[in-house]
């Protein structure tokens, strides 16, 4: 897809900055980004030949309004249209937007995001950053930092019912293989009425409710073993059948191969882990998700949520409350291992280390290396565990920065509450850098208009 430029002024933008209160909030901040270096941030993304692609002006501007406002892509895509402050910060007029740029819709913003990624996003907040750190905002002096589930939008895993889907999914993948002319094998049954039957079962209480927990896992996962079976078969010979073959039908059959290889193999997994778990054999690295897979369990000892599913996030302010940096990881991370990472990225970010670094006890290192950025900090606000006290733990300085240190909780409520970081909608990893990201920019943005 091509590159759209579209810098010139229209005479609806020319008439539309006539209308506007120039004290808003979104008018402000459309004067403070600086669009130009945006855009030849995400240059690098777009191509010199093909369509036109919408401006990138416009698709930041309504990632940006769209976490700053939580709200969905549908009615972002909605509201642009009728809103002229949004389309003042987006650059565009309603002219442009019922002409050229009529095709704009939620699919297009799942378009721009898959195009960029998190680094493409990752440039964004590192333009907004340097404005915030160059006009006095943002303080580098003192860092505090703490870790969070950001979860993700699954449902509640349990082995019959990711036995029940993974053998469903394993039966279309089939059954779109035979819609290309690859035949599948006789004799495959696909349980659909008494696997029902048995999810019914399971979900009606009583005192022998265990017992039938566990006889119908394993009648699933003996079904789901019968399924597995005859998709191995279809395997083989669709793999035969598609290297004699050409074309686009061709390719069409190489995504469905692929695509079925994938969901048999964790069909196969699933089947493991479930029959373990009775067995009492601890399992690694379990499937909690299908279509998500990444999703790992967090356990943050919460007494109304002792499970979170998602992935782990590492967030530091300054204390001013702006976020300077944040990390994801797709492992259940100790918080002792964070700390190093969190200072490296925030003197990536600021160009120097913090003066002072205030984290709770879940930070605190049992084997205190010689080496590392932590020993480069001047002053560490962190308790111990146990009985024994931090020996500074009675000095004024370290009083004062756990007191700073609580202001990060109220942040990372804001991020979940208002601004989309309590489910990660967004598929893999990346997806959840890019909800990470475009959480913290707009936190930022918010408390940068209180400040205009």
């Amino acid at each position: 897809m091509a590159i759209n430029y579209g810098h010139q002024i229209t005479f609806g933008m020319w008439t539309l900055q006539e209308l506007l209160d120039p004290s808003h909030d979104l008018v402000k901040l459309a004067e403070v980004i600086d669009w130009e270096e945006v855009h030849n941030g995400l240059a690098p993304y777009y191509s010199l030949t093909g369509r036109r692609g919408l401006p990138i002006r416009l698709m930041v501007g309504l990632h940006i309004l769209k976490h700053k406002a939580n709200m969905s892509d549908e009615k972002c895509t909605d509201r642009v249209r009728s809103d002229l402050y949004w389309m003042y910060l987006c650059g565009v007029d309603s002219e442009s937007l019922r002409g050229r740029y009529k095709h704009l819709n939620s699919a297009t913003m799942t378009k721009f995001r898959t195009r960029i990624g998190a680094n493409g996003f990752a440039v964004v907040e590192e333009i907004i950053r340097k404005y915030l750190i160059e006009n006095g905002y943002i303080d580098a002096r003192v860092m505090n930092t703490d870790s969070t589930c950001q979860a993700k939008n699954v449902v509640y895993p349990t082995d019959s019912g990711l036995l029940d889907k993974g053998r469903r999914l394993v039966i279309k993948g089939m059954r779109r293989l035979n819609n290309l002319g690859i035949k599948a094998v006789k004799g495959v049954r696909t349980f659909s009425r008494k696997s029902r039957k048995i999810i019914l079962n399971l979900a009606k209480l009583g005192k022998d409710r265990q017992e039938r927990i566990k006889a119908g896992t394993l009648e699933l996962a003996r079904q789901a073993r019968h399924v597995l079976g005859k998709c191995q078969t279809t395997i083989k010979r669709a793999a035969r059948k598609i290297g004699s073959g050409a074309g686009k039908a061709k390719t069409r059959a190489h995504r469905a191969l692929s695509d079925l290889k994938r969901k048999a193999a964790l069909l196969k997994r699933i089947i493991e882990q479930s029959r373990k778990r009775f067995k009492g054999i601890h399992v690694p690295n379990k499937i909690y998700s299908l279509h998500s897979p990444e999703v790992i369990v967090i356990r943050k000892g919460k007494s109304h949520c002792p499970n979170e599913y998602g992935s782990k996030l590492n967030v530091s302010t300054d204390v001013n409350g702006f976020i300077v940096n944040h990390e994801s990881y797709a492992a259940s991370t100790h918080d002792s291992q964070l700390l190093e990472p969190a200072l490296a990225a925030w003197q990536k970010s600021t160009g120097q280390l913090p003066d002072q670094v205030n984290t709770d006890r879940g930070y605190n290192q049992k084997r205190r290396s010689t080496s590392g950025r932590i020993h480069q900090v001047a002053k560490v606000s962190t308790p111990w565990n146990g009985k024994r006290k931090n020996p500074n733990a009675k000095k004024e300085w370290f009083k004062r920065g756990q007191r700073q240190r609580s202001q990060i909780e109220g942040t990372i409520g804001h991020l979940k509450q208002d601004h989309r970081l309590d489910k990660s909608r967004y598929s893999g990893i990346n997806g959840d850098r890019i909800n990470a990201t475009l959480a913290s920019m707009a936190w930022n943005l918010t408390k940068l208009c209180r400040q205009l």
